[in-house]
């Protein structure tokens, strides 16, 4: 693969991967907590979601594997509450791709190769089964609670509570197509794992894990994993210098500067190369 195509299929891999969240493992041999342990949890995590509503941007380190090649990028991650999510990729000192996602749409922005797809999340076939959402996506990256389609706040009616080796698991009750369980230490109020699993599909899976977090709880390492797309894809995602920053607007396409593709059409080419 060129180094054109590498950096391009970066940016179309990247908005797969954070718009794949289905898996199949499953927790075995837990012990199910009491109500007012749940209720517990979830209002730790509740007081921590009140607390990380700034917006931020934040340098961007992005290591992704993809099957057996991988590239390492440079970027910016910007977020505004309830608004937006924007990430960008840059190599040789220039920006070369974004993926944007707001409450409407998710937009994929190859600059290399001057294309790109915007769509609501209903048109994106992989989006539309997973039931993904923007602010599933959003709960990701601050590290919250969320049950998808549900914007009220959680309370622990929303979750029973499991214990396995130490953890805590929080398990959504509310969610049909899939399970959908939330890690955490019985001690904290910062979730380990993110993980959705659907059972009709064995052979699909994606975890959301954060290794790290800075003074004020937000998560600075993240690593994404997913297979069963074709190849298997991770990415290990890192920030630096995060800054309270309102300063940013979303993005505006050129007039017939770019091409407009159809989603499916160019994830299918990325699996291709």
């Amino acid at each position: 693969m060129s180094w054109n195509k590498y950096i391009a299929g970066t940016v179309v891999c990247l908005a797969m991967l954070l718009s794949s969240c289905r898996s199949t493992k499953s927790i075995t041999d837990v012990t199910p907590e009491s109500t007012a342990r749940t209720e517990q949890i979830v209002s730790a995590l509740n007081g921590k979601k009140v607390e990380s509503s700034r917006p931020l941007t934040a340098k961007l380190s992005l290591e992704l594997q993809m099957g057996s090649k991988g590239v390492t990028v440079g970027g910016n991650l910007k977020m505004k509450k309830d608004e937006a999510i924007q990430m960008s990729v840059s190599a040789f000192l220039m920006e070369v791709g974004r993926v944007e996602f707001t409450p409407d749409y998710m937009l994929v922005l190859d600059r290399m190769g001057k294309q790109y797809v915007k769509a609501a999340y209903r048109d994106v076939d992989f989006l539309k089964r997973s039931g993904l959402d923007f602010y599933s996506l959003q709960a990701l990256f601050w590290n919250e609670l969320f049950v998808p389609g549900k914007k009220s706040a959680l309370t622990d009616q929303d979750f029973t509570v499991e214990k396995k080796n130490g953890l805590l698991y929080l398990i959504a009750k509310e969610v049909s197509l899939f399970t959908l369980q939330f890690a955490v230490k019985p001690e904290g109020n910062l979730l380990l794992n993110t993980h959705i699993a659907a059972p009709q599909n064995a052979g699909q899976s994606f975890d959301w894990h954060y290794l790290h977090f800075d003074g004020s709880g937000i998560p600075d390492k993240m690593q994404m994993s997913a297979s069963g797309m074709g190849k298997e894809i991770k990415a290990i995602m890192s920030l630096s210098n995060i800054r309270n920053n309102s300063d940013w607007s979303l993005t505006e396409i050129p007039e017939g500067k770019y091409k407009r593709v159809d989603p499916s059409t160019l994830f299918k080419k990325l699996l291709q190369m």
